[in-house]
Formats: C-alpha cells, sequence, structure tokens
C-alpha cells in the first residue's frame, strides 16, 4: 500500500516539475508575405502593416463579393485577430492564419471553414487601398473617374498586377466627415481626392478622414417631445444625419406599446424613411415599473416626415389604425 501511494505521490510531483517547465509557444519571425490564391478564385494578402499606431500585418481577404481587411497581430506561430475590427457595427470575422507546406498558408474562419492558399507567382504587384475615419474609396484602371456605386460603396479594395498599370483613386466622406489626404506605405501622398498613380510596385495607399467640426446632425432642428391623442412620441439625433424616434401609444394604465425608429433624415423631403423599427408591448406592475416586454417585431418599415407648421406625419406599413397621425410639439416649459 505504502509503495503505491509513494509511486503516486512521485508521479504527481513529476507531473508538477514538468508543467513548471512548460515555457510558452515563442514568437518566430513571419516571412509568408504577399499575394496567396486558392483553388476557388479566393484570394489572401499578407503584408506588415506600414502604420505605427497599427503595429502586425495587414492582411485582406477576398471571397465573392465580400472583402474583408484589418491588421492583426502574431500570436505565436500564427496572426490572429478580426478582420471587421475597424466596423463596430459589423459582425466579428475572427481568423486564424498559419504556415502549411513549403510556402502556403492555412486560413481557419472562427465558426466556418478552412481555407488552403498557396503564393500566386503571377501578381508580383499588390497594391491595397484602404481608408482612415469614415469615408469611401472607389478604383479604377486608366486615367478617368473610377465608377462610383453609391449604393454598395467600398472602403478598401485590393489591386493585383503582373506588369507596371496606370490606376486612378477617389476618395469622399461620409456624411459628418472630411477627405483630409492620401498616404502611401504611411507618407502623405497627396491632398487630392482623385489621384492617377502608376502602379509599379507593391505599396499600400490610405484615403484619411477626420470628423467635420463644423457638422451638426440636422435632425437638431426636430428635437424635442411631440403627442397625438394618447400616443408620445420623442425625437432625438442619432450618429451623424439620423434620428431616434421612441413612440408610446398607451393601451390602458397599465399596458403601453413601444415603437423604436433609427433612420437618416433627408434634409429635401424632411422625411425618415427607416426599416428595421421595434415594436413591443411594455406592461407596468403597481410600483410603476416595467414588469413584462413582449416583442411583436424588429423589422418595421415606415416614415416620418417633418410639416412646415411644426407638427410631424408618421406612417406605419404595419399600423394597425390605417391612418397617418399627426404629431404636435409639446411646448417646453420655462
Amino acid at each position: 500500500m505504502k509503495k503505491s501511494i509513494c509511486i503516486l505521490l512521485a508521479a504527481i510531483l513529476l507531473l508538477g516539475l514538468c508543467a513548471c517547465g512548460a515555457k510558452p509557444e515563442e514568437e518566430k519571425e513571419w516571412t509568408r508575405t504577399g499575394y496567396f490564391s486558392d483553388g476557388n478564385d479566393n484570394t489572401l494578402y499578407v503584408l506588415a502593416s506600414q502604420d505605427p499606431d497599427q503595429p502586425g500585418w495587414t492582411v485582406g481577404v477576398i471571397m465573392g463579393d465580400d472583402m474583408l481587411g484589418w491588421t492583426i497581430p502574431q500570436e505565436g506561430s500564427t496572426l490572429h485577430g478580426d478582420l471587421n475590427a475597424w466596423d463596430e457595427s459589423a459582425e466579428p470575422f475572427v481568423v486564424t492564419i498559419s504556415e502549411e507546406g513549403e510556402d502556403g498558408l492555412l486560413l481557419e474562419i472562427e465558426g466556418g471553414e478552412s481555407y488552403h492558399f498557396v503564393p500566386a507567382e503571377e501578381a508580383t504587384i499588390i497594391t491595397t487601398v484602404n481608408t482612415e475615419g469614415f469615408g469611401n474609396i472607389a478604383t479604377g484602371e486608366g486615367e478617368g473617374t473610377p465608377e462610383i456605386d453609391p449604393e454598395r460603396p467600398f472602403q478598401s479594395a485590393q489591386i493585383n498586377l503582373a506588369d507596371p498599370t496606370v490606376y486612378t483613386f477617389v476618395a469622399w466622406p461620409k456624411t459628418g466627415s472630411l477627405f483630409v489626404k492620401w498616404t502611401k506605405d504611411g507618407e502623405d501622398f497627396s491632398t487630392d481626392a482623385q489621384i492617377t498613380v502608376r502602379l509599379d510596385e507593391s505599396a499600400a495607399y490610405v484615403a484619411v478622414f477626420e470628423e467635420d467640426p463644423d457638422w451638426q446632425n440636422p435632425v437638431m432642428n426636430f428635437v424635442g417631445e411631440y403627442q397625438c391623442e394618447r400616443a408620445n412620441a420623442k425625437v432625438e439625433c442619432f450618429g451623424y444625419d439620423e434620428a431616434l424616434v421612441n413612440i408610446d401609444w398607451g393601451g390602458s394604465a397599465w399596458e403601453t406599446a413601444h415603437w423604436t425608429i433609427i433612420g437618416p433624415l433627408d434634409t429635401e423631403t424632411l422625411t425618415i424613411s427607416y426599416e428595421g423599427a421595434g415594436k413591443s408591448i411594455l406592461t407596468y406592475g403597481e410600483d410603476g415599473e416595467i414588469a413584462n416586454q413582449e416583442d411583436v417585431y424588429g423589422d418595421g418599415t415606415g416614415t416620418i416626415t417633418f410639416n412646415a407648421d411644426g407638427t410631424f406625419t408618421w406612417h406605419e406599413d404595419q399600423s394597425e389604425y390605417g391612418t397617418d397621425m399627426v404629431f404636435e410639439p409639446i411646448p417646453v416649459e420655462g
């Protein structure tokens, strides 16, 4: 019995010594950079970051119509990070990139599939075009102005060439922002929003935008509380050009229908055309606090139009009442 106990203690001690002596994986130099492809026309590029504020590796993925890219760090022997980290509203796209074979890369998408890439030898000039701040870019071959699709603007692009070629880039800011400059490999390049360049070496271009200090959300002119029969509404600013509208319709002393609406204001028509609005039924307890919330839908659509007399008209496509509701402003006391 004593012999067995001694053997067990010795084994535990040995495991403990091994654990104490274990070392974390050492980070080795990352050397597999450039342009890679797989058998399904997917592309992947890995370049050393040129931005001192974003150390690591600039990684981009093009899969069909999806283009994702960001700077991610090296963790041990892999690159790991979220390629959608630049956009707080986007779903995370976390990837892990590791060496595979003699010169390939393995891309693993968290919660998704894995892809095997090999170097694309035909592309020797790799140009990335990205944005810093809130703005869009478009690229096109030649000296003409690139085609701009306002419905599907881009914030990043990658151009892979076998021979030097002339391209034109154009940048324009989102609402509430200003275009500042173009940089090339981290250095100031041009203050013109549209530039024509000869791409004869791999490089990283960035369109830099900053917040417009003189910008005011146009919804500011309509902020306040409004009323229509048993319904009350509160209008607030949201973001640079959107409104946040909360509407409560009192069905009884204990129950209220509540809508949350967010949408941009068209400054020409003074209309908010919205989608994705939420409606819920709130039930209150004897203490006046919300005791229960029943969600009715989260995909509501409709319009809110501000009128010249200071009122606004609410048209809800899912309305149970069948008519547009006109809300009058509630005067501010004092």
